[in-house]
């Protein structure tokens, strides 16, 4: 195992303050997501040490996206379970209304595809369709997580690694220099 070289304080005590206002940014950032990194590298770091191996810097980022990506898929999935949902009246009224409004596509446009320009019957049901709103919620909720696990995991872990090196040993004194 390699020491790190010593460090001097102002090294250290920069690496330290920014390394706490990353890591609340992440927390920020991420809506709670950044909560499951440190659970991730520690996850990695065990997984190293049972096989006798040291935990790198890339595997320790891995583990920490992937934890936090599975925490905000979690916070989201919950959030969009709880969701109050509509009724399908509501649905149907609101797909209704939406159709009533003229949709006006730029003419550039339905000169290229004429086929755009047309609502057929089978997309009218896809929006009237439960399935598909849930489907649509449910990627709505792995989508959203999968970019806030990401948001949090790598500022966690950017965090973390300043926070080592803030924590790394302190170059040494130097010598009195002596007069005579």
């Amino acid at each position: 195992m390699t020491s790190s070289p010593p460090r001097p304080l102002i090294v250290r005590l920069l690496s330290g303050i920014a390394g706490v206002v990353i890591c609340l940014v992440a927390l920020v950032g991420s809506l709670g997501a950044a909560l499951g990194a440190p659970f991730g590298m520690y996850l990695v770091a065990r997984w190293a040490s049972r096989r006798e191996r040291q935990p790198n810097r890339i595997a320790s980022l891995f583990g920490a996206v992937v934890a936090s990506s599975v925490l905000a898929m979690l916070i989201w999935g919950m959030v969009f379970l709880l969701m109050p949902r509509p009724t399908q009246d509501q649905l149907n009224s609101a797909v209704t209304e939406a159709q009533r409004q003229p949709t006006k596509l730029p003419e550039w446009y339905t000169r290229l595809f004429p086929q755009a320009a047309r609502t057929d019957s089978v997309s009218q049901r896809l929006m009237r369709s439960p399935g598909f709103v849930r489907a649509t919620l449910i990627m709505g909720a792995v989508i959203t997580g999968l970019f806030l696990g990401i948001i949090g995991g790598s500022l966690t872990w950017l965090a973390s690694m300043l926070l080592n090196l803030a924590r790394s040993a302190p170059a040494p004194a130097p010598a009195p220099v002596e007069y005579s």
